[in-house]
């Protein structure tokens, strides 16, 4: 494949790919201990990853915050409102939370993702406007820890209920690739934690 050189005859298989678990529980890539991955529990190289709710719906139904509200612009709050019909609870299937892409280091993007050396990334208490995360790269614990404000330890309940998939799709050759297909996926799947409202 010549460099920069766009196939997007591939994009739907790599996005069926996509919805193909690698892993059923973030607990099989974490040590015992869950404060860290595991040692080469993830490829090093780039591609596109899909966070997953594969746990019990009836946890999410009883103790997930609905509510958030974004910052529009001027600084104007956007309330939205994760109803059941947009999390697709009745099907009772999994439910994609995040959707991202990197060019190089998948094992250490979604160690950025989880924070594991922390109970939580957000202090506890419901809050429905977005918080302000702890860095730039930790959205799946951010928005687990603002769906769950009264959850003392989000790492234990995130390691135990959240699933990964991702398509290797690494290098400067696939850059193109890996924005289409985090744009297609997250279009399709509509994941709650990529929502974001124009300044």
């Amino acid at each position: 494949m010549s460099p920069g050189t766009l196939h997007p005859g591939n994009l739907g298989r790599w996005f069926e790919e996509l919805c193909r678990f690698r892993h059923q529980r973030l607990q099989e890539i974490a040590v015992s201990t869950g404060i860290r991955l595991a040692a080469n529990a993830l490829p090093d190289e780039g591609g596109v990853y899909a966070f997953w709710w594969t746990g019990s719906t009836t946890l999410l139904q009883k103790k997930m915050s609905r509510e958030i509200v974004l910052k529009g612009p001027s600084e104007k709050p956007v309330p939205l409102h994760f109803s059941d019909e947009w999390l697709g609870l009745s099907t009772k299937l999994p439910i994609p939370l995040y959707v991202g892409k990197t060019a190089a280091g998948l094992s250490n993007r979604i160690g950025r993702h989880l924070l594991l050396g922390h109970e939580r990334a957000l202090p506890l208490g419901k809050e429905s406007e977005k918080a302000e995360h702890p860095t730039t790269s930790c959205q799946l614990r951010g928005g687990i820890d603002h769906i769950f404000p009264n959850e003392r330890d989000t790492r234990t309940l995130m390691l135990e209920n959240v699933g990964l998939s991702f398509v290797l799709l690494d290098g400067d050759v696939h850059a193109a690739h890996r924005f289409y297909l985090e744009d297609l996926a997250i279009g399709m799947m509509h994941p709650p934690f990529n929502v974001d409202i124009e300044r």
